[in-house]
């Protein structure tokens, strides 16, 4: 009999390995069934010892061991692979088998056993880290350099995407030509034809070229040369579950690991990155370019309300300033398309008191409601929680019918620009009007297809416009500035290189606030001065790539949530925490705060706050490295 030490592969188990035995011996790196917690879940071994040799721990253990449920798999996970998410399971203050559960497939797990490693050769080299910074133009065409040269070498390239849409573009732009050795890999590809590639891969011998997401690195491919994380500033690389990983990082770590090359690209690489390019960490395949080439300029429009010179009064609020509405007649005349970019979805995002100032809320769990369209009338949305109430109501502080609207969502948007362009054809593009990718694909295909078309969407419908591109676009993006979240001056800029990068003709920002840096830095023509800014701020306020952010929080009543607030405090000491009350708490009468550490970057990961905080109850979260602060 053997006891096997195994890495179960399910989320919220609370432990690194269990234990379990077996009447055969089961090799390390073999994928086993276990039963845990009523369920049978897949465990990867990491140990196997004979069970004479646990004698005396067996006899001392409070419970029985229970048996493996079936005969293992045959390995199928790379070594460097399980290393990684251990690594990166420390970083992100989880647990291995949650990080291998978030990127691994799960039909990976389900046909291991047909899923056998390709016999190449391994290679070790230095592992060398690149940048690329440039318009996409030249940014893929390095990629196929590379791709060249590592085909040259017999190695294969992993190009990683954050979206299945990012990962279908490259695939298309880089597959040209080696068609026969190039793979696509995302999830919304059915579960045959997945599994179908992935035997392929793992047979073929000539060096191959892999375009997907980051679950799909773990295919255990012997001869990778390379990793390319593309469009590396994008927010899709962290993983939807805990402990939310970075798959950059992940990736980043694994090329180490296996000797592999690793490059970091985008028209514009986070600020983090640049820092570590600036510190010498990173080298430079060419000098980063700080210029935008792609598309045509930005121009800002200034949207500040001035008095009117007849009467002294405030113009009217207008959903579309003069300048926008000149730009789409024109369109609709000579038949173009055209984008209108809105940052929150609905008719407005916010809706106020006139008379006590009190915001609408979620009579659910809190949050602000946004005020929609139906046929049936206007209804107010949480998108939080979904809760949907009827819009005819009075302010639930004071009484009033005085309820305003702030803000311009898309469909306000959608709505002004029927009633004043009947003629043209008006698509829509968010959450609420495309709930799948291929409604999203359906809808950008008929705004290409028709003729004098305007598209009004969010950031969703970026990805989606690269390979087509529009004749114009106007956005307006000051909502984002309302996010509690101190990269989000890179953020808008981020939208603004990717709305001029598919604009053949005008890219309009329109905005009350032109002064703002941001604004100005992407209307120089230089991104230099707005780079340098962002990296002195962070510096001063000891933000990443300074310092590690750990956010830890809690909720419930406010009792429940001082009591906890006291236990977290009490385990991570000599550690301390900078309270706020949570933005959006998770229930009507639930109380939600927020702690935040800043730990230097030398320092972590901390054994013992790690532990600590590995330690504490699942109801409180830990996200290191987040997003958004509050």
């Amino acid at each position: 009999m053997r006891v096997l030490e195994v890495i179960p592969i399910a989320r919220g188990i609370g432990t690194e390995t269990l234990s379990y035995f077996s009447l055969n011996d089961v090799p390390e790196g073999a994928v086993v069934r276990v039963p845990l917690r009523k369920k049978i879940v897949p465990a990867l071994v990491v140990a196997s010892s004979p069970a004479a040799e646990k004698k005396s721990e067996l006899r001392r253990s409070a419970f029985a061991l229970k048996r493996v449920e079936r005969l293992p798999f045959s390995p199928f996970v790379r070594p460097e692979f399980v290393e990684t998410a251990r690594v990166v399971a420390d970083r992100y203050a989880g647990f291995t088998g949650a990080v291998l559960g978030s990127l691994v497939p799960a039909i990976f797990f389900e046909k291991a056993d047909g899923l056998a490693p390709s016999a190449h050769a391994e290679h070790a080299e230095a592992a060398e880290k690149f940048a690329v910074q440039s318009a996409d133009e030249d940014r893929f065409a390095r990629y196929r350099s590379i791709i060249r040269e590592e085909f040259a070498k017999g190695r294969s390239v992993f190009l990683l995407a954050p979206s299945a849409e990012r990962a279908a573009v490259c695939h298309e732009l880089l597959s040209k030509g080696i068609e026969k050795y190039s793979f696509l890999l995302h999830g919304t590809i059915s579960k045959k034809n997945l599994l179908g590639s992935a035997k392929r891969i793992l047979a073929e011998t000539h060096p191959l070229l892999l375009v997907g997401t980051g679950a799909y690195l773990s295919l255990p491919r012997g001869d990778i040369g390379c990793i390319i994380a593309e469009n590396e500033s994008a927010r899709g690389y962290r993983t939807m579950t805990r402990p939310y990983a970075d798959i950059r990082h992940f990736a980043e770590i694994f090329a180490e690991r296996i000797g592999a090359k690793m490059v970091f690209g985008d028209s514009l690489l986070r600020i983090e990155t640049i820092e570590r390019v600036r510190r010498g960490e990173i080298v430079e395949v060419a000098p980063l370019q700080f210029r935008p080439t792609a598309g045509k300029e930005i121009e800002i429009a200034d949207l500040r309300e001035k008095p009117d010179p007849a009467g002294g009064k405030k113009a009217p609020f207008r959903i579309l300033s003069p300048n926008a509405e000149n730009i789409i007649e024109k369109n609709i005349k000579n038949g173009g398309h055209i984008f209108l970019f809105a940052a929150r979805r609905g008719l407005a995002p916010v809706t106020v008191c006139g008379d006590c100032g009190t915001i609408v809320e979620c009579a659910s769990c809190g949050a602000h409601v946004v005020l929609h369209e139906s046929r049936a009338g206007n209804f107010f949305l949480c998108h939080r929680c979904g809760a949907r109430r009827d819009a005819r109501e009075t302010c639930k502080t004071c009484g009033s019918w005085k309820l305003n609207t702030l803000g311009i969502g898309t469909a306000l948007v959608e709505k002004t620009v029927k009633e004043r362009y009947p003629d043209a054809n008006v698509f829509r593009l968010d959450a609420d009007a495309a709930k799948t990718s291929a409604r999203i694909k359906e809808t950008v295909e008929a705004f290409s297809a028709a003729p004098s078309a305007i598209l009004v969407g969010t950031e969703m419908a970026l990805p989606y416009l690269a390979a087509r591109g529009v004749d114009d676009t106007i956005a307006t993006l000051d909502a984002y500035f309302a996010i509690p979240d101190f990269r989000i001056d890179e953020r808008v800029m981020h939208i603004m290189l990717s709305l001029r990068s598919i604009s053949r003709g005008v890219c309009i920002i329109e905005t009350r606030d032109a002064a703002r840096g941001v604004f100005t830095a992407a209307c120089s023509g230089s991104l230099v001065d707005f780079v340098k800014d962002e990296i002195a701020d962070r510096q001063a306020l000891s933000y990443p790539p300074f310092s590690t952010i750990i956010k830890i929080s809690a909720s419930g009543s406010k009792t429940a949530v001082a009591r906890s607030v006291t236990e977290i405090e009490t385990m991570i000491a000599p550690h301390t925490l900078d309270i706020f009350p949570a933005l959006l708490p998770h229930g009507k009468d639930e109380h939600a705060v927020i702690g935040i550490m800043k730990i230097p970057q030398e320092k972590w990961p901390d054994e013992r706050l790690l532990a600590a905080l590995r330690a504490l109850p699942s109801s409180i979260s830990v996200t290191v490295d987040p997003e958004s602060l509050l």
